[in-house]
């Protein structure tokens, strides 16, 4: 009998499709924050290990994901990507009692370039929970 296979390392900040990003963005349970990406991109390298370790040391209080933009241009296309990395804070809307509660998201932020994981953690804290402007990214 043949062994299994090892299951796959469940990211903290896993890669998602386009369709996948619709439906977060509809089924709201955590503040997101998406990088959009390419894996030819240097600066989108160099980021990844930190995205990812924000996305861990935040975990059941901020959801990450990542989006390629090559294998999602669709979507990059209806979020205006134009520089890469570009990561996009959001947040659900509570809607007012009465209002349609589809589609309820409020981009807090958006930036473009690469920053380290304590720059990242910093964003959340302050477009997520109240905390204070990050002086420096």
């Amino acid at each position: 009998m043949e062994a299994a296979s090892p299951p796959d390392v469940e990211r903290a900040a896993p890669t998602v499709s386009g369709e996948e990003l619709e439906i977060m963005l509809q089924e709201w349970d955590l503040p997101l924050v998406i990088d959009a990406y390419a894996t030819w991109c240097g600066p989108c390298l160099l980021m990844a290990p930190g995205f990812e370790e924000a996305a861990k040391e935040l975990k059941g209080r901020v959801r990450f994901v990542k989006l390629d933009t090559d294998e999602n241009e669709e979507m990059a296309a209806r979020l205006s990507i134009n520089g890469l990395p570009t990561l996009l804070f959001l947040d659900r809307v509570v809607p007012e009692e009465g209002e349609d509660a589809t589609h309820q998201a409020v981009l807090k932020e958006r930036l473009e370039g690469a920053i380290r994981k304590e720059s990242i953690v910093a964003l959340c804290e302050h477009n997520f929970f109240d905390g204070p402007r990050p002086e420096s990214l």
